[in-house]
């Protein structure tokens, strides 16, 4: 047990120094003693502090004709002090009012009124709030319990809708809500802001929510960029019609790799079947192809147009051929010219990388129909791409549009950037083991991915 020194440090005493230290809000606060204590067995610092008489009036009428009627210890959890858990000892006056028989307690910010945390450790949480955690990691960091800092939060977090942009993108996330089985995510790719986040990606409810989106605001919307999914086409169609809608270029190009992977799908299993009929399992080579087609898969995939020549002369070692050593595009040219249908495919594919690559804006609609002809009109009539070209001709339109170049940036408009905040999402979720209450899961995203500090009052 030891006082302060009160010896001068400059202007200042060691006493104030050490309430600096602290960092009490409350600066008026006075230590009177300071000792240590096992609590539960966890080393604790137990620090005694008091206030000056400073209260001048009655804070129910405002008369001065007061008097101290007692005083009373308040214990208060506090931040920790080089490691050891502290709790504060606050002596506080009570305080009785002559005029209107009223009894108040001091003022002072260090504490709420009938609450042990002190203000200072909420603050912290909120602060630990915006940190990817759970709110029982900040809980056990800040010695409190994980209801306390989701009381806190909930209480001093309010998060709203972001205000529409020039650019927005729509998409959905997997959350498994009250309203559905995927969340609603609403951005801003230029600045990097989530917007909002809604409980559900359904039509009706997106109409409402929408609707009460003031006109002006819809109106000034410029460019809607989202995946293929209908009801996003209906929304931007009725309630964003003064916008272009844009399908996000990744979505609609998967529809043809996907196409290609089914067919290699077919083709793998047919050469496994031929291998078992004809030689009883042993190894051949139609058993050969079918392992190469199944480790080799991604390769018929790769984008031609967006990798130079010499990753395709990247020698890499392949034991299905008595252990030869083949380039990228030896194995590429091995898996497409063995079967007709893949040759095909692969072809098909890669035309439509040309067309995304190349292509601006004033021909991509007339490239695009061309290779849907293409696909009609191919000797082996593959039917994985039929369902690619119905989806094609449906929406021409907004596929078209995502070859548009924003102005700002000199770069097409994707998606790309909300799949990322998906991702993001989904890691708060999952470090958080779920959320019970979807209010509180969106008020998290949203106040973590803010770039800007959300204020909160204290």
């Amino acid at each position: 047990m030891f006082l302060p020194n009160t010896q001068k440090r400059g202007n200042m005493s060691y006493e104030n120094y050490s309430i600096d230290i602290l960092h009490f809000q409350d600066k008026t606060l006075e230590i009177k003693d300071v000792s240590k204590e096992s609590i539960c067995g966890i080393q604790t610092t137990i620090i005694e502090v008091a206030k000056p008489k400073d209260c001048s009036s009655c804070i129910h009428c405002g008369s001065i004709d007061i008097i101290i009627k007692d005083y009373y210890y308040r214990t208060i959890k506090y931040l920790d002090i080089a490691g050891h858990n502290c709790l504060i000892k606050y002596k506080q006056r009570r305080y009785f009012c002559k005029s209107c028989n009223k009894t108040f307690n001091e003022p002072s910010n260090l504490v709420d009124k009938n609450s042990i945390i002190s203000n200072a450790v909420k603050i912290k949480s909120l602060e630990e709030c915006r940190v990817k955690q759970s709110f029982k990691d900040v809980g056990q960091r800040l010695h409190i319990s994980t209801t306390t800092v989701i009381n806190t939060f909930s209480d001093h977090i309010t998060s709203s809708r972001k205000r529409l942009t020039e650019i927005i993108c729509f998409d959905e996330f997997k959350a498994s809500t009250l309203e559905g089985t995927y969340a609603f995510i609403l951005a801003d790719p230029l600045s990097g802001d989530i917007l909002d986040i809604l409980p559900s990606r359904k039509q009706d409810y997106l109409y409402d929510y929408f609707n009460k989106v003031p006109d002006t605001e819809r109106y000034s919307v410029k460019y809607v960029v989202t995946d293929l999914f209908e009801s996003y086409r209906t929304i931007v169609k009725n309630l964003f019609w003064k916008s272009i809608h844009i399908a996000d270029r990744f979505h609609w190009i998967r529809l043809a790799t996907e196409a290609l992977n089914n067919l290699r799908i077919r083709v793998m299993n047919n050469y496994k079947k031929l291998g078992e009929d004809a030689f009883k399992g042993k190894y051949n080579k139609y058993s050969t192809y079918y392992y190469m087609l199944k480790k080799y898969a991604k390769l018929l995939e790769i984008n031609r147009y967006n990798r130079e020549q010499s990753y395709f002369e990247r020698v890499s070692t392949v034991y299905y051929l008595s252990k030869k050593e083949m380039t990228v595009d030896d194995i590429i040219e091995y898996l497409v010219n063995n079967d007709g249908d893949l040759e095909e495919g692969y072809n098909l594919l890669q035309d439509l990388y040309k067309i995304s690559k190349l292509s601006t804006y004033e021909t991509a609609r007339n490239n695009i129909l061309d290779w849907i002809e293409k696909v009609k009109n191919s000797s082996y009539q593959i039917k994985e791409f039929n369902s690619v070209i119905l989806t094609y001709k449906s929406w021409i339109k907004e596929i078209t549009n995502s070859f548009i170049i924003n102005p700002k940036t000199n770069k097409r408009m994707t998606n790309g950037f909300i799949e990322g905040k998906n991702n993001y999402c989904k890691v708060i979720k999952r470090i958080g083991f779920g959320y019970k209450d979807f209010d509180t899961f969106r008020a998290k995203i949203l106040y973590s991915n803010a770039k800007e500090n959300i204020p909160y009052k204290y």
